[in-house]
């Protein structure tokens, strides 16, 4: 008969592939046959509901493994922040934060990361304010950040279209001595060119280009956005743009 071990390895290839019903067969059967399920099984589980954004059940196989008396790790919040992310529910991402404090867990790049992403994708008015506030957390707690966490503060601060905070972002993020890649050139141009301020969106993408970056099909459409929000539109180079 198969042991816990190999139920492992059938539920985490489910859940590297985001099989999230074949990974919650296995880990019922693993359990129906009295097996010992760790917790690392609980969090690939939950890995995949993220995947998903499937709260309901993450919050489930959460409470099953605490029923079972399974503790969980800095992974498994984390697992539980980026279902929330993913669902864009701010509100509940913050919960489980404070939820993995009072368990005594430190925060980690990865939940900050999380905590960021869930303010980036809750197209709140207030999503930009509290992705800083978040960053600022994480820098105050130790935690190292990286570029991607710094480019979904600025992709929270497109979103509402707040330019100047995703300016102020951007060049912390530099300032770090972080170098921006394509992702967080893009994120800072977005909101200005919603603006159709194209001459600052044709600024970042010279700037961009200096440091090495060639332009992609998302920041060359970001561009285009840009001469067709401005007034007059700049159907010109727009199609300067397109063709170069």
């Amino acid at each position: 008969d198969p042991d816990a071990a190999t139920y492992n390895v059938l539920i985490l290839s489910h859940s590297a592939k985001g099989n999230a019903s074949g990974a919650e067969l296995w880990l019922a059967e693993m359990r129906s046959r009295g097996l010992e399920v760790s917790v690392c099984t609980y969090t690939a589980v939950i890995n995949v509901c993220a995947k998903s954004g499937d709260m309901s059940a993450a919050e489930r196989w959460f409470q099953q493994m605490l029923e079972e008396n399974v503790q969980p790790t800095v992974a498994t919040f984390g697992a539980m922040m980026d279902t929330c992310a993913k669902a864009g529910d701010m509100v509940r991402a913050e919960q489980w934060h404070d939820r993995m404090i009072q368990h005594g867990i430190a925060p980690n790049a990865h939940t900050c990361g999380a905590m960021v992403n869930a303010c980036a994708k809750a197209r709140s008015p207030h999503s930009a304010e509290a992705a800083e506030r978040w960053l600022n957390f994480s820098e105050e707690a130790g935690v190292v950040n990286d570029v991607v966490v710094y480019s979904s503060v600025i992709d929270a601060c497109g979103k509402i279209g707040d330019a100047e905070r995703a300016v102020r972002i951007f060049r912390r993020m530099q300032a770090k001595g972080l170098k921006p890649h394509i992702l967080a050139y893009t994120a800072l141009a977005r909101p200005f060119a919603y603006r159709g301020d194209w001459i600052k969106v044709e600024s970042i993408a010279q700037e961009m280009i200096a440091s090495g970056i060639e332009r992609n099909e998302y920041f060359v459409y970001t561009q285009l956005v840009s001469y067709s929000a401005s007034q007059p539109r700049q159907g010109h180079s727009a199609e300067q743009c397109f063709r170069s």
